[in-house]
């Protein structure tokens, strides 16, 4: 996916990687050898840092890899140094495009109005649209986001003027001026929304076939020798899950310097994110075939019209619930 949804907290990498146990994740042989997970700051991705900050993989059976974003997760999957990742569902098929051979084992958000079209206070009405100097992230979840807003209001792209404007200048450009429409995401779609943005758009009003979901991605070289530590880490993510929703004062202490935030603004960090319960997972990666494979190829085929992916295959084996818990956690 673009690496600027995921890099929302671009700068607290540095703090992230001493959080977040800045291994170098060199893997091995043995079978004891520890399971290294990449994972950049992302709320979705909360449970894997309360995980870690409770102590629960103090015995070095899972251990995180800090990164920046999504993109540097994947980079780390290709370069042998992780063997699992948190990756947006269109990075996972990015991977496997370039011959990566992954599979999806878990399930963590679904995106139901995190990602949004944001409009100018005089920019709110259609006959404003034609024209308009549209800004959003060149990639796959800005390219998706914008088309689908495209469709949903009768535009084409030789409608509107399509600035690119990377991740990191996506408030400056919107303080500035330079753009009527811009594609964004949480928490910076807060802060725009209080200097008077208007909501056109969000990903809870995407077509069913193109869902922004994020996944745990493991490599198939990696799967037959740490089944025993990822069945440990989705069981875990399931309950840092509870522990989240439990007890959300500490949660918030435990998050904060992780996602660069003040407190009080950690839970709006969350907004239009659904955590996926156990039943969530079951119900996108059982089936024949499973709702995220239906998924999947659906999203292949959008990136490949788009330019963003060489072909619309996708294996046949890349969802696998074999990991998933059996029964649900209490």
């Amino acid at each position: 996916m673009d690496g600027a949804r995921r890099q929302w907290l671009r700068q607290s990498a540095a703090a992230a990687a001493g959080a977040l146990l800045g291994a170098s994740g060199l893997t091995g042989c043995a079978s004891n050898a520890p399971l290294t997970v990449a994972c950049h700051p992302w709320p979705g991705y909360a449970p894997i840092r309360l995980a870690h900050s409770l102590g629960w993989w103090d015995d070095g059976a899972v251990r995180p890899l800090a990164t920046g974003s999504a993109s540097e997760s994947r980079q780390a999957l290709q370069a042998g140094r992780a063997q699992a990742a948190a990756l947006t569902l269109d990075e996972v098929l990015t991977a496997s495009a370039e011959g990566l051979a992954l599979h999806v084992v878990g399930l963590f958000n679904l995106s139901h109005g995190a990602d949004v079209v944001l409009a100018r206070p005089g920019y709110t009405a259609a006959s404003r649209w034609p024209g308009a100097r549209v800004g959003y992230e060149a990639g796959a979840v800005g390219t998706l986001m914008a088309q689908s807003w495209l469709e949903q209001a009768g535009l084409r792209w030789r409608d509107v003027v399509a600035v690119t404007v990377p991740f990191d200048l996506h408030e400056t450009v919107w303080r500035n001026g330079a753009v009527d429409l811009l594609v964004t995401f949480e928490p910076l779609a807060t802060r725009l929304r209080r200097l008077g943005a208007v909501t056109l758009y969000d990903s809870s009003q995407l077509p069913p076939e193109r869902p922004i979901v994020d996944v745990l991605a493991v490599r198939d070289d990696a799967l037959p020798r740490h089944r025993a530590a990822l069945r440990r880490l989705l069981a875990d993510v399931l309950a840092a899950q509870r522990h989240l929703l439990a007890l959300p004062v500490d949660s918030t202490y435990r998050l904060a310097p992780w996602l660069d935030l003040p407190r009080h603004e950690v839970p709006n960090a969350f907004a239009g994110l659904r955590l996926t319960r156990w039943e969530d997972q079951r119900a996108w990666l059982v089936g024949t075939p499973p709702k995220l494979m239906v998924a999947a190829r659906a999203l292949a085929r959008f990136l490949h019209g788009a330019g963003l992916r060489a072909h619309g295959h996708v294996p046949d084996d890349l969802v696998d619930a074999g990991l998933l818990p059996l029964e649900a956690p209490t």
